[in-house]
């Protein structure tokens, strides 16, 4: 599973940089789990809450590339402008939540998913936790 970002946000915050972070995950995806040959693309949206835009995902079965489009509200990043951790915990809690409701929602649909589907969001889960993008429960 190969991973890429891109991102739709003001320049003054941190989520173009921070969601290139999660390009690291790629290799240690491919190395344990070669079976699941299709890429994973994140746009992360950090967009006026006026705009309404929704967060989505699809599979794009010719390409073999699992989209997750996540938008969130550039109002929750104003506080915390200057503040790159908080900002990657608020990216982290989006991702998080939206990775796993993909996945569960296409566990059947992307090619050799569903045996290691569990194990998959473990694994992304505690990257998340290792990389300040979520807090490791108690």
């Amino acid at each position: 599973m190969r991973i890429d970002t891109t991102s739709d946000s003001p320049s003054w915050s941190k989520v173009f940089d921070i969601g290139h972070e999660l390009r690291q995950l790629g290799p240690v995806m491919e190395e344990k789990y070669p079976d699941l040959d299709w890429e994973l693309f994140v746009c992360l949206r950090c967009l006026p809450k006026d705009l309404q835009r929704k967060t989505f995902c699809r599979y794009y079965a010719s390409d073999k590339m699992f989209g997750l489009d996540i938008a969130m509200d550039e109002e929750d990043f104003v506080p915390v402008k200057k503040n790159t951790p908080a900002q990657r915990k608020l990216i982290g809690a989006a991702f998080f939540t939206f990775f796993v409701a993909s996945i569960q929602k296409y566990e059947k649909k992307l090619p050799g998913l569903q045996p290691v589907s569990a194990q998959l969001i473990a694994d992304v889960r505690q990257w998340c936790v290792d990389n300040q993008w979520l807090d490791a429960v108690v």
